[in-house]
């Protein structure tokens, strides 16, 4: 199972920068000093106890357990892909009934992907992007070229910072939008904060979240301005689905609905 994406630094550092307070604002509630702080952040310094239970309420370690990706009605695989010194989760959804499948941010290996989709005997005919990061569509032009008609999906404020190739549709998905897989529907949520268009894609109790939650985390809020309405955003959106909801996030070991309400410290 890969590695958490964030730990104790990542957290401390996204909430802090979240909320809006400096280093020296964050000590002055805690009584740590800044340079530990910072130190934390930076994983040059592990916590003692005291240190930890000064800056959360919650202290422990905790894994979400292994999960099988088999679903009811879609068909859903996993595909890590490197994007320079890091990975990406890159998926695949499809359809049984009809093998038309979607590939749900290709960051990198269009090679694979497309393998992939050949050994499933999976036809392309959809691309989703949770958002327009290189490190989630590094791929996307090598993936389309030559394959006239298929799909792209993204929120449209994604649409300039994304590749635009040109044999592809773009299709928008705003927030509720019904985006048709063959015989499956799948659910456009939007989920602003990391990016103005972030996105997360629901069909048969998974949802593809990118980098809007990670197991125990959240991914990097874009400003102060955007943390507050992100956390509700996930708690409306995400967290009020059905418990046995599978997360399957751009980043780190996919985890469910209720594991994120028992263990993530940022809920």
């Amino acid at each position: 199972m890969a590695d958490l994406e964030d730990e104790l630094g990542d957290i401390v550092g996204k909430a802090r920068r979240g909320l809006g307070f400096t280093l020296d604002q964050l000590s002055s509630l805690t009584n740590l000093s800044a340079r530990d702080i910072e130190s934390i952040e930076t994983y040059q310094l592990t916590p003692d106890r005291s240190r930890v239970r000064a800056l959360a309420e919650a202290e422990g370690t905790w894994e979400p357990p292994p999960l099988s990706l088999h679903r009811e009605t879609a068909t859903v695989l996993s595909i890590p892909v490197p994007y320079g010194a890091y990975a990406e989760n890159c998926y695949i959804v499809a359809c049984p009934e009809t093998s038309a499948a979607a590939v749900v941010d290709p960051g990198g290996s269009a090679a694979e992907i497309l393998g992939r989709l050949s050994v499933q005997k999976l036809t392309l005919d959809l691309v989703l992007l949770t958002h327009a990061h290189g490190d989630h569509v590094g791929a996307l032009r090598q993936l389309v070229s030559g394959r006239p008609g298929v799909r792209l999906a993204s929120h449209p404020a994604e649409w300039e910072y994304a590749p635009h190739p040109p044999s592809a549709r773009w299709q928008s998905a705003d927030d509720g939008a019904q985006i048709l897989l063959g015989n499956l529907r799948i659910t456009a949520l939007h989920t602003p904060g990391h990016t103005h268009g972030s996105s997360c894609y629901h069909v048969d109790r998974a949802c593809f979240v990118g980098d809007t939650l990670f197991a125990g985390s959240i991914g990097r809020p874009a400003s102060p301005e955007v943390y507050q309405r992100m956390l509700a955003d996930i708690r409306t959106k995400l967290l009020s689905l059905p418990d046995e909801t599978m997360l399957l996030p751009g980043h780190g070991p996919p985890s469910t609905v209720s594991e994120e309400k028992a263990h993530n410290p940022f809920f």
